[in-house]
């Protein structure tokens, strides 16, 4: 992956850590599961950098070798749509054998809330990247994380290069 392009976050001590830390050619930003600091930092980082792509990932309880991919952050009665194609995110990763499913809730606190952050950032200071929020199982619930590392981001990498 070029490391240009992309911002690939993960709160730490979790599976989404485990899951970005094994990426080569990207350094994640590992945030600390603060409200506050983790969009501070999320912030910070998309201004010190040209991305063109964000994939924050999180880690959802209750699934099992599937990602859920979020096309909504909501505060309040407010929502932020993604500003990328989370329907075509959905088929390559079905094309490399991980299940996804998509979904409008991501959540009632740090993983909405950095989505949230991100998107309105993103969008009211005109900001030329997508973003994408992906929800992951713990890591007990992945029944082999190394294929479906390899899997994830195969399919990232066609998503960047406007593959299928």
């Amino acid at each position: 992956m070029k490391s240009s392009e992309i911002l690939l976050t993960a709160f730490q001590d979790t599976s989404a850590e485990q899951l970005v830390k094994g990426v080569k050619g990207c350094q994640p930003l590992l945030l600390p599961s603060d409200k506050i600091k983790d969009s501070v930092l999320l912030i910070s980082a998309i201004d010190a950098s040209k991305v063109s792509y964000i994939f924050a990932f999180g880690q959802k309880p209750n699934i099992k070798d599937k990602v859920y991919i979020e096309r909504t952050a909501r505060e309040g009665e407010k929502t932020f749509q993604t500003g990328g194609d989370p329907e075509r995110m959905k088929l390559l990763l079905e094309s490399y054998g991980i299940a996804a499913q998509l979904s409008d809730n991501a959540g009632t606190s740090y993983c909405n809330r950095l989505y949230w952050n991100g998107l309105r950032h993103i969008k009211t200071q005109g900001i030329a990247a997508e973003m994408i929020f992906l929800h992951i199982p713990f890591l007990r619930n992945i029944s082999d994380i190394d294929s479906f590392r390899k899997g994830i981001f195969a399919a990232l990498e066609d998503y960047m290069t406007g593959q299928f």
